[in-house]
């Protein structure tokens, strides 16, 4: 009998490792079940997170260029509009807004002021306009460059 009681007791201690083993495996499986679940809400919340931020940059951006495209559009209404005053001016004085010198010697008495005023004036504007597309750009890759390292402005 002695054979027959340790073929038993190996049985039954079989059985309770068995039932001990499966017991640990189901419970790792539910840990690292809670655990995966567990991660992928947290990467699922950090995804939100960084799509939000990149549409509040992509929003501050958008409305930077749009507040610079008003200026750069009042300064060109501003520009056009101090031009025409100058046109106004010379064609009063019965002088050509095209050429402002002509008709006018480099060695006469009265300087032809207004119409040096107005080319000097055209110039300022060109470079304006110039100054502003460059402005532009250098804004644009600047918030390029922000959105790419995640810097604060």
């Amino acid at each position: 009998m002695p054979f027959r009681h340790t073929v038993i007791a190996v049985s039954i201690g079989a059985g309770a490792a068995l039932v001990l083993g499966s017991g640990v495996a189901l419970y790792g499986a539910h840990r690292e079940v809670a655990g995966v679940t567990k991660e992928r809400a947290r990467a699922e919340a950090a995804q939100r997170a960084m799509t939000e931020a990149y549409q509040l940059e992509k929003d501050r951006a958008d409305a930077q260029y749009r507040g610079a495209v008003l200026a750069r559009e009042a300064a060109k209404i501003g520009l056009a509009a101090a031009r025409a005053e100058l046109d106004r001016v010379l064609r009063a004085a019965g002088r050509d807004p095209a050429n402002p010198r002509a008709g006018r010697r480099p060695d006469e008495a009265g300087p032809d002021w207004i119409g040096g005023f107005a080319a000097c004036y055209a110039e300022y504007g060109d470079l304006a306009t110039d100054a502003a597309g460059w402005a532009d750009q250098v804004n644009g890759l600047q918030g390029y460059i922000r959105g790419l390292r995640g810097a604060k402005p």
